[in-house]
């Protein structure tokens, strides 16, 4: 591992000394500054006079006037400085990349693109790597749409270096570029609707860049009218026989010289014209491989093009890479030449230019970026992102190492306080793009198979912030992901609290899926961890109530378990009381549909009424902490209770409201759920249009997790509507309450499995 040069190690120390020096300046005290600013007056008034004794008046007249100019300007350039903030994301959608004026050899492939465009819906831009598939798909792009305001840019690479991006992962990233919420999908294919509904009569462009297999964007919609839609990439996979790709190869002998000559000037070039030739065949035509050698060229004027011919002419083409490396590498300063090894050794392929400076250690990164950069070892991508140029990517040194260790443990941190400030800022535009950008990078994070110590509350921060963030776009896929990642680091690391969290995250989630037996297993993971009940968070006693819930009726320890959640709450939880509030109300109205079933009436009406009361007070709670999630499971549980007391008026509002509110936080399981509960009260309409109602729960049923009670329940309605299919959906009724098989369940999950058996 190479060392940190000397200046930039003094300039760490000089900010560090700075920073602690303002945190003691409170510790100096009033009586302090006062007397520091006495002596300052009284070194003044001497200064003055020892100035003053020995010049004219006529001097001094001069000196007065752009004295005080001169300071004012000094003081105010400082204070700039000082106050120059932190760069942030900017808002909305990712910046369409710069316009390319100059595409030397590509005319015919640009004019290609411009035509099929006009021919067809979707434009495939397809070559080997380093050949330049995304600077002719951009420079398209802004022929095809000259207007900045018509551009939409998906950049589909993403941070994991041997794994693409899923489809789905890719469909959201396209979603987010069009102002679409990503959490309205489950499915990629369900993205196609969304881009078709965006870019319809637009006169938009979108380019999805750097897409590696077609798989990937198999999902487009094959044409959109009035829009274009541009694809650019490696594809390892064939694309259909109906789409003919614009496909990139080496640049010919005339175009790759004219491109060396663009960076080592005319004159040079034409003094060896002979050299320069075998200099382009021996890059084998690669744009990049030809602009690499003119920048290494460019900053060594003194060497000859045949010398450099002949020591590449006598290695393999495997080996010319290497040795064009090395030749690199050998320039570097210390800084740029570790920040190299440490970028090339990341388990994630790209990081932002603060996360750079924080694996070095130093307040920036710019000037080493700005070397690497410059000699093609390392690219800027999506703003002020930096990754090692993939042909490179295997140049650090993999083994761990106390330093590589070190290095890591910075990056983490440094994350853990970006995704903390952030997180406290969702959901403002600044956040979202900040997220949008580096949740898959926070993924690659918390899932390294050997954690670095040491960092078990760091990763546990970022899972927070990424909980945050999937909850908000009710990405449960995700979120489960995370929670795993979170589980198996805590656990390596030995950090018990952290496990417990993330165990506790996952039960959650898979009860959002319908999983009550999986669910119940990482609780009771998660308790070992807590033996004594004395111990647990609040979060534990909450989910511990849930699963209580989906396990059976046994409602005496479901109400115990929702009094610990209650007393470990802090009083200015308000959210945490909401919640506790709708989970009351969640096991009154549980209760009463057991007594209704057993002919009680009565009794079950006045629980419906006490849950109503409940839920107002919770729908109260959830306003006044702005949790727009537990607002709308409050008036879902509303609509619910106001139907089994007869009041039909009321149900529908409360529906309709929960129903919008879903919409509007992009929870399609929640939005689902209310199709479902408006289908059964139209159910009990003699004169309900059926059809109407089997629309409803066909619309319902993508929205909703494979398994679960609801789930069921839309199977059950439509094998009742539609006879024809009913034994269809008999199975999958009863696959949908699969995870309950074995286990306690409650009574209306039993209910619903007879009925299932009867269609």
């Amino acid at each position: 591992m190479t060392d940190i040069s000397r200046r930039d190690r003094v300039r760490f120390r000089l900010s560090r000394l700075s920073q602690r020096t303002g945190a003691h300046l409170p510790e100096l005290g009033l009586t302090g500054m006062v007397t520091i600013g006495g002596l300052f007056l009284l070194l003044q008034e001497e200064l003055v006079k020892k100035v003053a004794g020995g010049l004219e008046l006529w001097q001094l007249a001069l000196l007065a006037i752009p004295l005080p100019v001169a300071t004012a300007w000094l003081t105010h350039a400082v204070r700039r400085r000082s106050r120059k903030a932190t760069p942030q994301p900017p808002n909305g959608r990712l910046p369409f990349p710069d316009r390319i004026d100059l595409l030397i050899g590509r005319e015919t492939e640009l004019q290609q693109v411009r035509d099929r465009a006009k021919e067809s819906g979707i434009v495939v831009v397809r070559g080997p790597m380093g050949m330049g598939t995304s600077a002719l798909a951009i420079r398209a792009t802004w022929e095809l749409a000259p207007e900045a305001r018509m551009q939409r840019y998906a950049d589909v690479r993403g941070p994991d270096r041997d794994r693409p991006e899923t489809p789905l992962s890719v469909a959201q990233r396209v979603l987010r570029t069009l102002d679409r919420p990503p959490g309205v999908i489950q499915e990629a294919a369900d993205a196609a609707p969304q881009v078709i509904d965006a870019l319809t009569g637009t006169g938009r462009v979108l380019l999805l860049d750097n897409v590696s297999t077609w798989s990937q964007v198999a999902w487009l919609p094959p044409r959109v009218p009035g829009a274009h839609i541009v694809v650019a990439g490696t594809f390892t996979e064939e694309p259909p026989q109906r789409i003919e790709p614009v496909q990139l190869g080496p640049l010919g002998p005339e175009a790759g010289r004219d491109l060396l000559a663009r960076h080592i000037g005319d004159d040079r070039a034409a003094r060896d014209p002979r050299a320069t030739g075998l200099l382009v065949d021996a890059c084998l035509g690669s744009p990049l491989e030809i602009v690499r050698i003119g920048r290494w060229l460019a900053r060594n004027p003194g060497i000859p093009l045949k010398s450099l011919v002949d020591d590449l002419r006598m290695l393999s083409i495997d080996e010319k890479l290497g040795f064009l490396l090395d030749l690199s590498i050998r320039q570097l300063r210390p800084t740029a030449k570790e920040l190299f090894v440490l970028l090339a050794g990341l388990p994630i392929a790209e990081v932002d230019h603060q996360a750079a400076a924080a694996l070095l250690g130093l307040p920036s990164a710019e000037d080493a970026i700005r070397e690497l950069a410059g000699l093609g070892l390392v690219e800027n991508v999506r703003m002020t992102r930096v990754r090692v140029t993939s042909a490179f990517r295997g140049g650090g040194a993999e083994e761990r190492t106390p330093r590589v260790d070190a290095a890591w443990r910075r990056l983490v941190e440094h994350f853990a306080g970006q995704a903390d400030v952030f997180a406290a800022r969702l959901p403002a535009a600044e956040a979202r793009t900040w997220f949008a950008i580096e949740d898959r990078a926070l993924l690659q994070v918390l899932a390294r198979p050997e954690p670095a110590p040491k960092t078990g509350r760091a990763l546990g921060r970022i899972a927070d912030g990424l909980e945050t963030w999937f909850r908000l776009e009710q990405r449960h896929e995700d979120r489960l992901r995370a929670a795993k990642a979170l589980a198996r680091a805590a656990k390596a690391l030995g950090d018990e609290h952290v496990q417990a969290t993330a165990e506790l995250r996952q039960c959650a989630v898979l009860l959002i899926a319908g999983d009550p037996r999986a669910a119940r297993r990482h609780f009771n993971e998660a308790a070992d961890l807590r033996v004594r009940v004395e111990s647990w968070p609040a979060e534990l006693h909450l989910e511990h109530a849930a699963i209580l819930l989906a396990d059976g009726d046994e409602f005496t320890a479901v109400e115990s378990a929702l009094v610990r959640y209650g007393q470990a709450l802090s009083g200015g939880d308000v959210a945490g009381h909401a919640l506790r509030l709708i989970n009351v109300a969640a096991l009154l109205v549980r209760k009463g549909q057991t007594l209704d079933h057993d002919g009680h009436g009565p009794e079950a009406r006045r629980l419906y009424a006490d849950a109503r009361a409940v839920l107002f007070q919770a729908l109260d709670l959830a306003g006044r902490a702005g949790d727009p999630g537990a607002e709308a499971h409050a008036e879902e549980l509303l609509a619910l209770t106001h139907h089994y007391l007869d009041l039909a008026y009321d149900a529908r509002s409360h529906l309709e409201r929960a129903e919008r509110l879903y919409a509007e936080n992009a929870d399609e399981i929640g939005r689902a759920r209310c199709l479902v509960q408006r289908a059964g009260a139209l159910l009990e309409d003699p004169g309900q249009d059926t059809e109407e109602v089997a629309k409803l729960l066909d619309d319902a049923l993508p929205g909703l997790p494979p398994a679960g009670v609801s789930t069921a329940l839309a199977h059950l309605h439509l094998g009742r509507l539609r006879p024809e299919r009913a034994g269809e959906h008999r199975d999958a009724g009863l696959a949908a309450l699969a995870p309950w098989d074995g286990i306690a369940e409650p009574r209306q999950v039993s209910e619903l499995r007879t009925r299932l058996a009867t269609l």
